[in-house]
């Protein structure tokens, strides 16, 4: 993809949707594994002591909560702790416990799904944002080696639409030349800046980032986003990773020029 380049964009609505479905019966499977667990150990509960059944529901519970996070974890906390009480607790096939002990098991079980769900939602949040913090460094780490190795501006220009359109998820993204229309809204540092008159005639989903370096206007990217949001969806970390490849590609075209 050249620097007026574009990648056809997916079905959103469809995208989104189908995702949603996808991520409710994942997690619905796995949030009723600790319920099919525990109608497996029916048999056992005259000769396993209740702790021991209930030991093994956790396990349960923290699988589930390992394989669907935060979700499948309290779902299946809550399916686990009911089953329990349901299969294993006196009178049994009866919501009702007798015995202070059961209680007591019940509620731990519902309990510690609940934290391993939560611990397991972090610990991919932390994942998540390591991975992303990597892939920031090599993009830096990319397009300085092309700039120290002499690579021509329109090489430059065409990685860097690239790795806007990645990170913006952009249905299309082309270098223009000149400084930002006055009627587009446009990126800064703080925010997005949209002008109450924006341009009727452009598309509903553009926004300029400016490429600019010691105060030289050298031209702006011109994003085009799957819907009209302007890109006020984005996450402020994303914003900035796009504008550090705006001012990293106006510092490499700036030196070019130079004699």
């Amino acid at each position: 993809m050249g620097p007026g380049g574009s990648r056809p964009g997916p079905p959103y609505n469809d995208d989104v949707h189908g995702g949603h479905r996808r991520w409710s019966v994942r997690v619905g499977v796995e949030s009723l594994a600790p319920v099919a667990v525990a109608i497996a150990l029916v048999p056992l509960r005259a000769h396993v002591f209740n702790t021991n059944l209930a030991l093994v529901l956790v396990v349960a519970v923290l699988g589930a909560a390992v394989a669907g996070g935060r979700a499948a974890g309290v779902v299946g906390a809550l399916s686990a702790a009911l089953a329990y009480d349901l299969l294993f607790t006196v009178p049994y096939g009866s919501f009702t416990i007798e015995r202070a002990d059961d209680i007591e098991t019940t509620l731990l079980l519902a309990v510690i799904g609940l934290i391993a769900g939560d611990l397991v939602e972090r610990a991919r949040h932390s994942e998540a944002a390591a991975i992303a913090r990597r892939r920031d460094l090599e993009r830096i780490h990319r397009r300085a080696e092309l700039a120290a190795g002499g690579e021509r501006p329109g090489r430059l220009i065409e990685q860097s639409a690239e790795e806007l359109t990645e990170l913006l998820d952009l249905k299309a993204c082309r270098y223009v030349p000149e400084p930002p229309p006055e009627r587009l809204p446009v990126f800064t540092h703080d925010a997005i800046r949209v002008p109450g008159d924006v341009d009727r005639d452009g598309p509903r989903t553009a926004v300029a980032l400016p490429v600019r370096a010691h105060g030289h206007d050298l031209g702006h990217f011109l994003l085009v986003f799957p819907s009209e949001s302007f890109g006020l969806r984005a996450s402020v970390d994303v914003k900035h990773a796009a504008i550090a490849v705006a001012d990293q590609l106006g510092m490499a075209l700036l030196r070019y020029r130079r004699p």
